[in-house]
C-alpha cells in the first residue's frame, strides 16, 4: 500500500524523544492506578478492621473522656453560684461549701478522673524519663579523694593523685621518717555538681596540709630538679642567691652578667618543717666544696704536657689554672702546680664582654727564580701585620675562664703580604752533592747532632769548649751529622781551619750558633737555610783529630757554652 508524504516524513529527534517519554509516562500512571485499585479491593476488609480497632481503642475513649469533662465543666457555673450565695450569707461559709462541691465533683465524675490519670500517666512518666536521661548524660563525673580520713576534694582521674603524691615525696627530705605519703587513697565516683577539680599541685599541697603543725608555707629551692631545701621567705631566698653571685662580678658593669651553671628553680608551697632551713644553713649547703683543690709537685723529667696527661687534662687547661706558666714551658723540680681547682656545689657563671685590638698575621708569597741559586733568598716586599678590633664574650666559672667566643671583628688595618724571592738553580756543595734548601726555622729545642750514636769521648771543660761524639756501639765514620736546629749556614769550609778541619757553622734566629767540626764531607754551602735535623755532612777525621768523631759546640753571645745545656745524649 503506498505511503502518504506525511507518513514518510521523519520527525526531529527532540520531538520524537518527547513523544516517547510522554507515552511512557501515561502508561506508567495507568499501571499504578490499576495496581492501586487492585490492592484497594483486596485490602478493604483489613482496612475496615484497623479503622474499627482505632475507633474502639483510641478515638471513642478520647471522645468519651472529653464528653465527661464537658459535662463536669458544665456544672462549674452552678458551683460558682452556690459559692456566691454562701459568701453572701457568711464569708466563712465559703470554705465548707467549696470542699462540699469538690467532694461531690470527685464522687460524681470518678470515671473522668480515672481516665485523665490513665491518659496523662504514661505521658508524664515518659517526660520524666527523658528529663532524667538527659540530665545524666549532661552530668560531669569525677573522683572524690579521701586521704587518711580527710576529704581533700575531687579530681579528674587517679593519675592526678599519683602526680601530687610524687610531688609531695619530692618536697620531703624525710631523714627522720616523720613524713610518709599513703600510696592507696580512697577514690569514690561522684558527680561534679559545680565543684572545682584539684590539680596535681593542689593535691600535693592538700596531702602536705594533712601533716598539721609539721608543715609550713615556704619557698623551695630546686637545683637540676633536685630539692635542696626551703626558706619561709621567698625574698630572703632570692637575696641569698643574689649574694652568691655578687662575689663573682661587678653589677655596675654593663658588660658583665652572671647566672648559675646549674638550673635553679624556686617553688612556693607547703613544705615539712624539717626541710625549712635558716639562711646560713642553706648557704652552707650551696657553697660547700664538692671538689677540693689538688696540688702537683714537679718531679724530675716532668714537663707541662706530661703533667697534664697524668691528670687527665689538656696543657691549655693546666696553663689556665696556673697563670705563671701561661707563656713559658720552663718548670723546675719542686714547683707546685694546681691540677684540680676547688669547686662549690652551686657554681656561678659570669659572662663578660671585652673589647681589644689584635694583630692580623700577614701572608708570605714565594716567587721562584730559575736564574738564581737555591741558596738565594731575598725579601722584595716586607710583610706588615694588620689589626682588627675584636668584641668577645668570655665565660668564667667560679672565676676560672672556661671559654671565649668572638662576637664580632672589625678590620682597622689590612695586612701587607710578604713577598720573598727564592732561587731554584741547583748548587753543588764541596762534596759534589746538590744543595737542598731547608725552611731555616729555629724551634728553640735542639736535637742530638749524631742520630746513630749517643756516646761521648770527651765533654765540655776548660781548654775543650765542646763535646766529642765518637765511636760507641756504632761506628760514626761516614755517618750523617745533622743540624741541631733550623737556621742559616754562615760557614761551610774545607781544609785545616785552625784544627777544626772541614767545619760548618749555623746561625740560629734565637742568637745561638752551633759548630760541627772534623767532617769528612760537607753537603751544605754558606748562605743556605737548613731545617732541624737536616743532614749537613758526614762525620770524619779531618783537622786536629785523633779518630773519627764530631766536635760539637754551642756559642751564645760570642761565648762557647756547655752544649749539654741544650742537648741530651
Amino acid at each position: 500500500m503506498p505511503q502518504s508524504p506525511k507518513d514518510t516524513q521523519r520527525l526531529p529527534l527532540g520531538q520524537a524523544m518527547y513523544r516517547f517519554y510522554y507515552g511512557l509516562g501515561l502508561h506508567t500512571a495507568r499501571l499504578f492506578r490499576r495496581i492501586g485499585r487492585y490492592v484497594g479491593r483486596h485490602t478493604r476488609p483489613l482496612r475496615r478492621t484497623l479503622r474499627y480497632l482505632w475507633l474502639r481503642a483510641v478515638t471513642r475513649p478520647v471522645h468519651r473522656f472529653f464528653r465527661r469533662f464537658a459535662r463536669m465543666f458544665g456544672r462549674v457555673p452552678n458551683g460558682f453560684r452556690e459559692l456566691g450565695a454562701a459568701a453572701q450569707k457568711n464569708v466563712f461559709s465559703v470554705f465548707p461549701c467549696f470542699f462540699r462541691l469538690l467532694g461531690r465533683t470527685v464522687s460524681h465524675h470518678r470515671d473522668a478522673w480515672f481516665s485523665l490519670g490513665r491518659l496523662l500517666g504514661p505521658i508524664t512518666a515518659g517526660a520524666l524519663l527523658l528529663v532524667t536521661v538527659t540530665s545524666w548524660v549532661r552530668m560531669d563525673y569525677c573522683l572524690n579523694l579521701t586521704y587518711q580520713g580527710n576529704d581533700l576534694g575531687v579530681i579528674s582521674h587517679a593519675n592526678v593523685y599519683d602526680l601530687g603524691a610524687s610531688m609531695a615525696r619530692d618536697r620531703v627530705t624525710n631523714e627522720d621518717n616523720s613524713f610518709s605519703v599513703d600510696a592507696v587513697p580512697v577514690l569514690t565516683m561522684t558527680m561534679l555538681r559545680g565543684q572545682t577539680m584539684l590539680s596535681d599541685t593542689e593535691v600535693c599541697d592538700a596531702i602536705l596540709r594533712t601533716a598539721g603543725d609539721s608543715i609550713a608555707e615556704a619557698t623551695g629551692l630546686y637545683i637540676e630538679g633536685d630539692f635542696i631545701g626551703a626558706m619561709e621567705s621567698r625574698e630572703q631566698l632570692e637575696a641569698l642567691l643574689d649574694g652568691l653571685m655578687d662575689g663573682h662580678y661587678d653589677r655596675e658593669d654593663p658588660d658583665q652578667r652572671a647566672e648559675f651553671v646549674q638550673n635553679v628553680e624556686l617553688a612556693d608551697g607547703l613544705f615539712p618543717i624539717s626541710t625549712v632551713l635558716e639562711q646560713s644553713a642553706l648557704k652552707s649547703r650551696l657553697t660547700y666544696q664538692t671538689v677540693v683543690e689538688r696540688i702537683y709537685t714537679v718531679q724530675a723529667g716532668d714537663t707541662l704536657s706530661t703533667i697534664a696527661v697524668k691528670n687527665d687534662m689538656t696543657t691549655a687547661e693546666l696553663r689556665a689554672m696556673n697563670p705563671a706558666y701561661a707563656n713559658t714551658d720552663r718548670i723546675d723540680i719542686g714547683d707546685q702546680l694546681v691540677v684540680q681547682r676547688a669547686q662549690t656545689f652551686l657554681q656561678v657563671k659570669v659572662l663578660k664582654t671585652i673589647r681589644y685590638t689584635e694583630k692580623i698575621d700577614y701572608n708570605t708569597q714565594t716567587v721562584y727564580r730559575n736564574d738564581k741559586p737555591v741558596t738565594y733568598s731575598k725579601v722584595t716586599t716586607k710583610g706588615q701585620e694588620g689589626s682588627q678590633d675584636v668584641v668577645a664574650e668570655i665565660t668564667y666559672v667560679d672565676g676560672f675562664e672556661t671559654g671565649r667566643k668572638v662576637v664580632s671583628t672589625t678590620v682597622t688595618k689590612q695586612p701587607v703580604t710578604k713577598v720573598v724571592e727564592k732561587g731554584t738553580k741547583p748548587v753543588a756543595s764541596s762534596s759534589g752533592s746538590n744543595v737542598v734548601q731547608g725552611d731555616g726555622v729555629t724551634t728553640g729545642s735542639m736535637a742530638w747532632p749524631v742520630p746513630v750514636c749517643h756516646s761521648m769521648s770527651r765533654g765540655y771543660f776548660r781548654g775543650h769548649y765542646g763535646i766529642d761524639i765518637a765511636n760507641g756501639p756504632v761506628k760514626v765514620l761516614g755517618k750523617p751529622a745533622v743540624a741541631a736546629d733550623g737556621g742559616t749556614v754562615i760557614q761551610a769550609s774545607t781544609g785545616w781551619n785552625g784544627g777544626y778541619g772541614n767545619v760548618v757553622k749555623i746561625q740560629h734566629s734565637n742568637g745561638l750558633i752551633t759548630v760541627y767540626a772534623h767532617l769528612k764531607s760537607i753537603s751544605v754551602v754558606k748562605g743556605q737555610q737548613v731545617s732541624r735535623e737536616q743532614t749537613i755532612g758526614l762525620i770524619g777525621n779531618t783537622g786536629r783529630s785523633y779518630g773519627p768523631h764530631l766536635h760539637f759546640e754551642v756559642i751564645k753571645n760570642g761565648v762557647k757554652v756547655n752544649p749539654l745545656n741544650y742537648v741530651e745524649p
